[in-house]
């Protein structure tokens, strides 16, 4: 046993466990994150999404390499069309970009709320990108996700993700 948790210690050291709590929203949404994250700066946000508006969380690594957006929406929807939403995004999205390859996609109940997600590869200018979208309903309206990392980083962060999701509690 002890030979166990001294080979497991390595790879708990690097993982990107450690999270905090922080709110959204008037304090409407409150959902944990990784400490290793902070808000990106305005430069790197103008370099990597160009001249998109900036959403009300941009969230990054030191590298830029690992991303956390959220944007309230103005659209109106209610948790039983979650199912709909999510695949309506789908569609829109491969309308969109021809380089996507879905690996899991649906809806998951998350502190008794409806949240619908979906996980894909994209291809960005220079390398190929983990993607993590969710969606989760705040006072009748649409809040969307997006995580991101660089293609080899996503064994180490998906877990993470998935983590963040989880940890979604609408107040």
């Amino acid at each position: 046993m002890r030979l166990i948790i001294l080979l497991l210690l390595p790879a708990l050291g690097f993982s990107q466990g450690r999270l905090k709590s922080i709110s959204l929203f008037d304090g409407r949404l409150e959902l944990m994150v990784p400490k290793r994250v902070s808000d990106m700066s305005d430069e790197m946000w103008a370099l990597k999404y160009r001249s998109r508006e900036r959403p009300a969380m941009v969230l990054t690594d030191d590298d830029g390499e690992v991303n956390l957006l959220a944007s309230g929406t103005r659209q109106s929807a209610s948790e039983d069309q979650m199912t709909a939403f999510v695949d309506f995004q789908i569609d829109q999205l491969n309308k969109q970009r021809s380089d996507l390859f879905m690996l899991e996609h649906g809806v998951k109940t998350v502190n008794g709320k409806n949240v619908g997600f979906f996980k894909f590869h994209s291809t960005a200018a220079d390398q190929k990108v983990f993607n993590y979208y969710f969606f989760i309903i705040v006072d009748g309206k649409v809040v969307f996700f997006t995580f991101n990392c660089i293609y080899r980083l996503q064994h180490d962060w998906e877990d993470t993700a998935d983590r963040i999701v989880a940890s979604l509690k609408v107040k």
